[in-house]
C-alpha cells in the first residue's frame, strides 16, 4: 500500500448541516499501531499502520477478524446526523458491488469515530492516472466495461433511494485490463432529498448546485454525464478557450465557466468555447473518430437546455443503452488487428483506414452485431463477453466460441438440424444459422 492509496477518501470538506445536533468540536487524536478500536454492535479493529491522510481525516490499515481492511477515521468527527446515516447506510448494504461501500462504523471514542471498508486490489488504479495517461485501457471494450459499470453503479444508487452529492474523478478505480470499477468516498451518500452538507467539487458540480442548490439525484446525472465525457474523450466538457483565457480560476471564474456562463466546447451554436490546439488535444482527436451517437448524445446533454433544465438530464438506463449501441458496433480489424467502430456508410479502420468486410452479421432484434475475427460479442448487458469470434485457419471459417460458464446454446441450421453448444464450445458461421442464447435471446447469422 502506498500513503497515495487513499487520498481520495480525506480530502477537506466542511460540514456545514448539523441539523440540529451539537457537532464535535474536539481535534481527535492519532492511532497508534496496534491499538485496537471498538465496533458498533461489537467486536474491533486493530490499527496496523497508516496508509494516507488529508484535511478530512486518516486512513489506517487494520486488521478485522485476520482480514486486512481499511480504516478512515475523522480528524474532526462530523456530526451526529452524520454519524447516524453512515449507520444506516452500512445496515442497507451497498447498492451494488461497484462501491467500496463502508462495512462497519465505529463506536465513539478518543474524541472522534470512523468507518471500516474493503481495501482496493492493487490492480485498480484512480481515474485520475488515465486522465494523466499513466494508465491507459488496454482496449476500447475494457472503456466500454468501465462506463457501462458506472452507470449500472448510479442507477442502482438512485433505485436505492439515494444521491451521491459528491460525484467527480475522484471517485473511481478502475482495473485497465478489464475496466471493472470501484466507486468509493460512499460516506457522503445520503437520502435523495437530504442534506450531507457536501456540496461537491468544483468542475463537477451542476450548474444548479454552483448557484447554491442543494444536491440531488438530477445533479448526480449532470456530474455522471462529466465522467462519461472525461472518460471517453479525456478533456473536460466545458474547459476551452474561455477557460485557458482565464489569467487566474477563482471562485468567482469558478461559478461563471461551471454555472451561470457555462458553454460546452463543441456548443454547435456558440462557438466562444471550442477546443485549443496543443492543449486539449485528446478531445480533438477523439471527437471526430469515436461514434456519431455519442458526439450526438453529449451535445444534447451538454446543451442550454440541460444544463438549465436538471429533470431533463439523461437517466442511467439510457447511458447503459447507448453504451450497449457503441459495443455492438466495436469490432476487431481484420486487418491491422486494432478495435474500430463500424457506423452506418462507415466502415473503415480508425488506425489503418482499410475497408472492413461486414456482410456477416448477428441479428438479434433491433440490435446488429458484426461478425469479425477477434470481436467480443455482449448479448445481454451483464458487462460480461458471451461469445469470441475466432477463425479456424485450415477450414477458412469463423467461429463463435461460447463464453459462458454454465450456459448452452442451441444452433439451428436452415435445414432444421440441432446442435448444442455447451461452454468452451465453439460453432460455425454460417448465414442462416439460429442461435438461442438462452429461452428469451435468440438470434440469426446473416450475410448480405
Amino acid at each position: 500500500m502506498t500513503t497515495g492509496f487513499y487520498a481520495f477518501l480525506v480530502f477537506t470538506v466542511s460540514f456545514c448541516e448539523s441539523k440540529g445536533d451539537t457537532k464535535w468540536k474536539s481535534r481527535m487524536a492519532e492511532l497508534k499501531t496496534n491499538e485496537r478500536i471498538t465496533l458498533v454492535g461489537g467486536g474491533s479493529v486493530t490499527i496496523k499502520k497508516e496508509l494516507g491522510r488529508g484535511g478530512q481525516g486518516i486512513v489506517y490499515l487494520v486488521d478485522m477478524n485476520g482480514k486486512e481492511m481499511a480504516l478512515k477515521w475523522y480528524i474532526n468527527a462530523p456530526d451526529n446526523y452524520f454519524y447516524t446515516n453512515l449507520n444506516n447506510n452500512i445496515l442497507n448494504g451497498a447498492p451494488s458491488d461497484a462501491f467500496l461501500w463502508p462495512k462497519a462504523l465505529t463506536e465513539r471514542q478518543k474524541g472522534s469515530y470512523g468507518y471500516v471498508m474493503d481495501l482496493r486490489p492493487k490492480n485498480y488504479f484512480e481515474f485520475g492516472s488515465f486522465l494523466m495517461a499513466k494508465q491507459r485501457f488496454a482496449s476500447f471494450d475494457a472503456m466500454l466495461n468501465a462506463a457501462m459499470k458506472i452507470c449500472n453503479g448510479f442507477m442502482m444508487l438512485h433505485r436505492f433511494g439515494y444521491s451521491y452529492q459528491d460525484l467527480n474523478d475522484g471517485n473511481f478505480f478502475i482495473d485497465p485490463n478489464t475496466g471493472d470499477v470501484l466507486i468509493c468516498d460512499n460516506d457522503n451518500v445520503m437520502p435523495q432529498g437530504e442534506k450531507s452538507g457536501i456540496m461537491g467539487k468544483a468542475r463537477y458540480m451542476a450548474p444548479e448546485v454552483v448557484a447554491g442548490g442543494v444536491p440531488d439525484k438530477y445533479s448526480d446525472r449532470y456530474s455522471l454525464s462529466v465522467i462519461l465525457f472525461m472518460l471517453f474523450y479525456a478533456n473536460h466538457p466545458l474547459e476551452g478557450a474561455k477557460v485557458v483565457a482565464c489569467p487566474c480560476m477563482t471562485e468567482a471564474y469558478e461559478k461563471k465557466f461551471y454555472g451561470s456562463e457555462a458553454v460546452f466546447i463543441y456548443n454547435p451554436n456558440d462557438k466562444s468555447n471550442l477546443p485549443v490546439r496543443g492543449i486539449h488535444q485528446n478531445v480533438i482527436r477523439r471527437w471526430p473518430v469515436l461514434p456519431a451517437v455519442l458526439r450526438e448524445t453529449f451535445t444534447r446533454e451538454f446543451s442550454e437546455e440541460m444544463l438549465r433544465n436538471p429533470q431533463k438530464r439523461m437517466i442511467e438506463q439510457n447511458w447503459e443503452k447507448l453504451i450497449a449501441t457503441l459495443r455492438d458496433c466495436l469490432v476487431v480489424c481484420p486487418h491491422c488487428k486494432g478495435e474500430t467502430f463500424i457506423e452506418e456508410g462507415k466502415n473503415t479502420c480508425m488506425d489503418c483506414g482499410k475497408s472492413i468486410d461486414t456482410s456477416l452479421k448477428m441479428k438479434l432484434g433491433a440490435r446488429t452485431l458484426y461478425i469479425t475475427e477477434g470481436t467480443k460479442l455482449y448479448i445481454d448487458h451483464d458487462n460480461i463477453a458471451d461469445v469470441q469470434v475466432l477463425r479456424d485457419a485450415k477450414a477458412g471459417l469463423l467461429l463463435l466460441k461460447n463464453l459462458s460458464s454454465d450456459t448452452t446454446w442451441t444452433a439451428e441450421t436452415p435445414s432444421g438440424k440441432l446442435k448444442a453448444v455447451a461452454p468452451s464450445e465453439m460453432m460455425p458461421v454460417k448465414a442462416g444459422i439460429k442461435v438461442s442464447f438462452n429461452q428469451n435471446i435468440k438470434a440469426e447469422i446473416i450475410e448480405n
